[in-house]
């Protein structure tokens, strides 16, 4: 089997002999460099194209390397900027709340939206990502939704927060809002499907949550936000898209909500903040399916202060907990630090590949 292969065997929850694993969403440019042997910065994409063959990993759910900002950190300058949202003028809850009432209505932003085109884009970005790695690796894209996390990195989030508290039906309209754009991207991705022949996966999500739970309560999460996320999600659920979630943080107060969603998939879980893997492990989508899981090496307690052997025995535990043919990917939680020892970098990779084999009978 190819890597492609693998991993669409694995996303359709088939019994494959060999694992699948992610890139781990390196920050750092020493991993890249130290694996191709070249320096990384002379060709970022190539680089990463690279190292993603020769780790072995066999699925990229998200178009990541290290970028601008990561190599002026390496390069010792300093980074200080002032707060995008108040030279953008949000200075105030009021700011946010005047913003939102002069978003165009539904009918321009629908005027505005054209199918074919977006679905010709986004086939055309896919296939470009697809055709670097041949069979060697699945690329999946992106899906439209709500934005939650978009308001409070615009407009900072007391204000963000504050605003939804003073009027939570105003709020409502900017998820509303981004609801629509999100729906009717979502229709375009079934169309990219259907025309181009891509794999009916895609991932993303919103950060909603930190160590202690919803960033909003859960109960106007419910009132304001779930019902504009799960009508943008309708098109691409409904016409058969399978997506994977993005957990970050404590979710489980929020769990039965994602799930209620229609995604066939989650990926993260940060067990040092509340998040019950096993559980995750046992879960099933609205049809009865096991949920895709993508996890779990912890890239703030195991990866960065853990040592090889710690690295390994939670690779184990990852396989173990998800069992064969359950749609399991091995993945870390989020991004992987740049003080990440390289040494539990290789030994994730490593043991990925060889206890992968061993426990799927590869």
């Amino acid at each position: 089997m190819t890597g492609s292969d693998i991993a669409l065997a694995t996303l359709h929850r088939e019994r494959v002999p060999y694992p699948c694993y992610t890139q781990g969403f390196i920050t750092g440019s020493a991993f890249y460099t130290e694996v191709t042997g070249r320096d990384y910065w002379s060709d970022p994409e190539g680089c990463f194209v690279e190292m993603v063959k020769r780790v072995g990993a066999n699925i990229i759910i998200q178009w990541y390397y290290p970028g601008e900002g990561q190599r002026r950190l390496e390069q010792g300058l300093i980074m200080h900027e002032p707060h995008p949202h108040e030279q953008a003028g949000f200075r105030t809850p009021e700011d946010v709340l005047r913003a939102i009432e002069q978003l165009p209505d539904d009918e321009a932003v629908v005027r505005d939206f054209d199918h074919e085109a977006a679905a010709k884009a986004y086939a055309g970005s896919l296939k470009r990502q697809q055709d670097l790695f041949g069979d060697d690796c699945l690329v999946i894209s992106y899906f439209g939704q709500a934005d939650f996390m978009g308001g409070y990195t615009t407009w900072g989030y007391e204000n963000y927060l504050t605003a939804a508290a003073m009027d939570p039906q105003l709020m409502r309209r900017y998820y509303h809002y981004t609801g629509l754009h999100g729906r009717l991207l979502n229709e375009a991705i079934v169309l990219a499907v259907e025309k181009y022949g891509l794999p009916p996966f895609a991932y993303t999500g919103q950060d909603i949550c930190g160590a202690n739970g919803p960033l909003m309560s859960p109960a106007m999460l419910r009132e304001i936000y779930f019902p504009e996320l799960k009508w943008a999600l309708e098109p691409a659920v409904e016409g058969g898209l399978q997506l994977i979630w993005h957990c970050d943080g404590n979710i489980m107060p929020i769990l039965d909500d994602l799930l209620d969603l229609g995604v066939a998939g989650l990926q993260g879980f940060e067990e040092e903040h509340g998040v019950d893997y096993a559980r995750m492990c046992e879960l099933k989508d609205r049809t009865g399916r096991p949920i895709i899981i993508l996890g779990c090496v912890s890239v703030t307690t195991t990866l960065p202060f853990g040592t090889p052997d710690d690295v390994r025995k939670s690779v184990e535990r990852s396989f173990i907990l998800a069992g064969p043919g359950r749609g399991h990917i091995l993945s870390t939680t989020s991004s992987t630090l740049p003080e990440t020892p390289l040494e539990n970098i290789h030994a994730m990779f490593d043991h990925a590949r060889t206890f992968g084999r061993e426990f799927l009978g590869g």
